[in-house]
């Protein structure tokens, strides 16, 4: 039995190498070779990718600090473009007559005698209407103007009040064309202005009678009152021309505003 397993053994391992200082040196120096290879894989792959880092960070570095190529680097942003100058509204007397109209049209009324002066050039525009209410006609005018003109509140503070947008609001009731005696047709008005801080300047005047002067007045009162002309003066939807820009020609404002444009 002995024996046997002996015999067996010995044939087992009569054709390997028996274990020699050399065998064991070339043993260890194949694990270090295969060792070696496989840090070097792992940090050539490494490097690799630290290196690929590197260069997306150059690159995304190097677009991004051109301004050339900025919209590259990034997804483009688009940029509001700045909102232009309102530019000055070139109205026309035309235009102001028809804004004066939508104020003053009423069932029970009926407009007669329009009439319209002054240019955007010269920086204002008038505009009136003769107003019948069945009680009487009532000349009604307005003027707007974009500057230049003198208000009665930059003279004085009779009659002035400051409103909460800093404009200036000038008013007076049933006032005589002439004084005393002279005043033979009997015509009052009632005229309201406003003078904003920027220039603008809008006047309105309701008379008792189909004209200013040379004709006899018709009612006792004034169609509309200094309340409603203000109401009205105050709308926001009247346009204002630019500020003259030539020396006003022929009738500037309505002769009873005794308002006298700046020089």
């Amino acid at each position: 039995m002995n024996t046997q397993l002996t015999d067996l053994m010995h044939r087992a391992t009569e054709n390997l190498e028996p274990v020699t200082p050399d065998l064991l040196e070339r043993s260890v120096q194949q694990g270090l070779r295969l060792r070696r290879r496989r840090t070097t894989v792992l940090s050539l792959t490494g490097a690799g990718a630290i290196l690929a880092t590197v260069g997306l960070i150059a690159g995304g570095v190097q677009l991004l600090g051109s301004p050339s190529n900025t919209a590259v680097a990034s997804t483009p942003i688009p940029l509001a473009k700045p909102t232009p100058a309102a530019k000055p509204s070139h109205v026309t007397p035309q235009q102001t007559l028809e804004r004066l109209k939508s104020f003053v049209k009423a069932p029970g009324r009926t407009l007669s005698q329009p009439e319209t002066w002054g240019t955007s050039e010269e920086g204002f525009a008038a505009a009136a209407y003769v107003v019948n209410d069945g009680k009487g006609a009532s000349r009604v005018d307005v003027l707007v103007a974009g500057g230049g003109v003198q208000g009665l509140c930059e003279s004085s503070a009779a009659n002035c009040t400051t409103n909460p947008d800093g404009s200036k609001l000038f008013s007076v009731t049933e006032q005589p064309e002439y004084p005393g005696d002279r005043n033979k047709d009997g015509v009052t008005s009632n005229h309201v202005e406003i003078s904003y801080p920027d220039g603008r300047f809008i006047s309105m005047t309701s008379y008792n009678a189909p004209a200013e002067k040379g004709q006899r007045h018709t009612r006792q009162k004034p169609l509309f009152t200094v309340a409603e002309l203000t109401t009205m003066a105050k709308s926001k939807t009247w346009k204002f021309p630019p500020a003259n820009v030539v020396k006003p020609s022929g009738k500037v404002v309505p002769p009873s505003s005794k308002i006298k444009p700046t020089k």
